[in-house]
């Protein structure tokens, strides 16, 4: 016992590499979300560690009466305050230079949630972790250290209860454990964004870490069967779940027991393990440790402002510089700052607490616009706000029908299926609204789609980025259009781009003929069955796009240009909806067309009377749009 006790009393090598595991993980899933889809497990890394090291030292210093908060609070300031507050103000003069004053706005509140510690629920509140605007949050990441403070507040406190008490340690951590794994698994499909942000349903994650610590303390001998087995079987839970966990995945849930128990094994393993002593204590992967606070705080604010700037993700060679750079500025933080700020005393805890308190104050009168940033045009800003402007999935409930994920929505008795990709997608926030309004009125929806992929069986009109992705989603598509339980099928998709090949690349080397053949028969095949309706296509094309609404820049100065707030439609998108029409009347569906119920003769509408752009981009419409008038997607609900 004396043995393993006081290895896990004195410093480790192997948990900064393990720190260093979890950090490389997030940089490289939140630089290069494609390359490494599941990288967000490092999250779940940190938090195990977190707990298992917090534990150790209080289940210590409890048992052996020498627990002080005022001690432990004070070295909780001066280890997490210092880079924070530099991050903080550094996220704080770069959005005043480069925001927009909602943006501006929304800051102020990100900067008082992250420097109050309740990030998470000011995040919760907004939307999803894994949404297309979480790039344009500069403190989304604040969420994670959020928890932890939350935990380094309550768990203290609760296990000096237990002390005076004289309760099991064990038996609480377990109790905890349990209660919060219990909560994420059953909020995990009813509210998956509750159950990302929630400490109720994240805690269990960091108490993985205090059973590791108490049994370390009392019971070693248990912990160790074979190191190097367990050390190897950890590692590759983890790798497991970065291969097979991404953004669509009921995360955390019952999926976060593979990295949280890949780490409770690989610390379990203790530093004669060979993969801790070789690979997790190598010099490289201590000093990528040693910083992973920093660098974490860092990367995320540097990626944010490039893709805010950009008005989009920028390309990967503009990534990596800005890894890069989140490294070196991660090497200072800590060299410079935090290392030299974490001998102070007394003074120095209340200096840092006065730093925080200020970014606070200054959050808030940001967020109530005392303070107006650079670019404070009033004009631009209904522009740029298009361009991050999507809700879908909001408002639908991320479930399994017929052993397939959907996102539906409950209503009527009957049920109607919404298959297509981002075309079809956009019209969401209106079956939502729609339902919402009058459930009894209308049916249940269910929406299986895939952003970029045709929902025709047989087509080759795929980006060329997502194939693998597009042939399992017709897949699925086929299982369930003819399923008895399925009412009606609503197909929709971007047509004009895969079949114009002036509209888009997908259509350059297509059979049109062939496709609609395919299409023929697809609807045909379901109309002997139940009802089905076609939406064709919206207008698209340059004309809408927001971004040539304006000249100049965010880094520069921002102007609204001359644009026309009606469009001719194009002759070819026209000629193409005209035969697909034809087509799905001939086949036995029912058409739906936008261009009839909202443009006027063949001029279609860019802005609305107020000057809001009704396109987030070149061919999608704005979620506020498609509630307001995309009324003629309702019969498609109806009875």
């Amino acid at each position: 016992m004396s043995r393993s006790r006081g290895l896990h009393n004195k410093y480790r090598r192997d948990i900064d590499g393990l720190r260093a595991l979890g950090v490389l993980l997030v940089v490289a899933f939140h630089a290069f979300p494609k390359a490494l889809p599941g990288g967000f497990v490092g999250v779940d890394i940190f938090f195990v560690v977190s707990g298992y090291l917090i534990s150790t030292i209080i289940f210590g210093n409890l048992e052996n009466n020498s627990f002080s908060f005022g001690e432990f609070y004070a070295r909780r300031i001066r280890r997490i305050f210092p880079a924070l507050a530099v991050v903080l103000a550094t996220g704080w003069v770069c959005g005043w230079f480069v925001l927009l004053a909602d943006e501006h706005r929304e800051l102020g509140l990100h900067i008082v949630g992250g420097g109050g510690f309740v990030a998470n629920f000011v995040l919760w509140s907004e939307a999803g972790y894994f949404d297309s605007s979480a790039y344009s949050k500069p403190f989304l990441h604040l969420w994670s250290l959020g928890i932890e403070e939350q935990f380094y507040i309550l768990w203290p406190l609760l296990l000096s209860f237990v002390r005076q008490r004289q309760y099991n340690f064990l038996a609480i951590t377990l109790l905890v454990a349990i209660a919060s794994l219990t909560t994420g698994v059953l909020t995990i499909d009813a509210d998956p964004v509750a159950a990302f942000y929630s400490p109720c349903s994240r805690f269990w994650e960091l108490m993985v870490g205090g059973i590791l610590a108490y049994l370390a303390l009392h019971k070693p001998r248990c912990l160790v069967v074979n190191p190097n087995w367990q050390a190897a079987v950890g590692l590759a839970l983890i790798l497991l779940a970065v291969a097979l966990l991404n953004k669509n995945s009921a995360f955390p849930g019952w999926w976060a027991l593979l990295p949280t128990m890949g780490t409770f094994l690989l610390i379990a393993a203790g530093t004669d393990a060979w993969l801790n002593r070789r690979f997790l204590s190598s010099r490289g992967m201590v000093g990528i440790g040693l910083i992973s606070y920093p660098l974490y705080l860092w990367h995320w604010l540097l990626l944010s402002f490039a893709w805010i700037v950009d008005g989009r993700m920028p390309p990967p060679g503009t990534r990596m510089v800005l890894v890069v750079s989140s490294f070196l500025l991660a090497f200072l933080t800590y060299f410079f700052l935090e290392r030299r700020i974490r001998a102070g005393g007394n003074r120095t805890v209340l200096a840092l607490l006065g730093v925080m308190i200020a970014l606070i104050l200054i959050g808030l009168a940001s967020y109530r616009q005392m303070i107006p940033p650079r670019n404070d045009d009033r004009s631009i800003q209904p522009i740029l706000e298009a361009l991050r402007d999507w809700e879908y999935p909001l408002g639908f409930q991320k479930t399994e029908f017929k052993g397939t994920q959907v996102n539906a929505i409950k209503a009527g008795e009957k049920t109607v299926l919404f298959i297509g990709d981002s075309h079809l997608e956009q019209y969401g926030p209106r079956v939502v609204s729609v339902l919402a309004s009058d459930a009894r009125r209308y049916n249940s929806a269910i929406f299986l789609t895939s952003a970029g992929c045709s929902p025709i069986p047989g087509t080759g009109q795929t980006n060329k980025y997502h194939r693998d992705r597009c042939i399992d989603f017709r897949q699925q598509v086929e299982r369930l259009v003819l399923d008895p339980d399925i009412s009606a099928v609503v197909i929709g998709a971007a047509w004009n781009l895969y079949f114009l090949k002036s509209s888009s690349q997908y259509a350059e080397n297509i059979d049109l003929e062939f496709e609609l053949r395919l299409l023929d028969s697809f609807i045909r095949a379901i109309a002997a069955r139940k009802k089905v309706f076609l939406v064709l296509d919206n207008p698209s094309g340059l004309q809408f796009e927001p971004r040539n609404f304006f000249a100049g820049s965010r880094l520069t100065d921002l102007t609204v240009t001359s644009f026309r707030r009606q469009v001719p439609l194009a002759s070819d998108q026209a000629m193409l909806a005209a035969r697909l029409a034809q087509l799905a009347t001939a086949a036995g569906a029912t058409v739906i067309d936008p261009v009839v119920h909202l443009c006027s003769a063949k001029d279609c509408p860019v802005m609305t009377a107020a000057g809001k752009p009704i396109y987030k981009d070149d061919n999608h419409y704005r979620p506020f749009y498609v509630r307001e008038y995309a009324s003629f997607m309702d019969v498609a609900l109806a009875d």
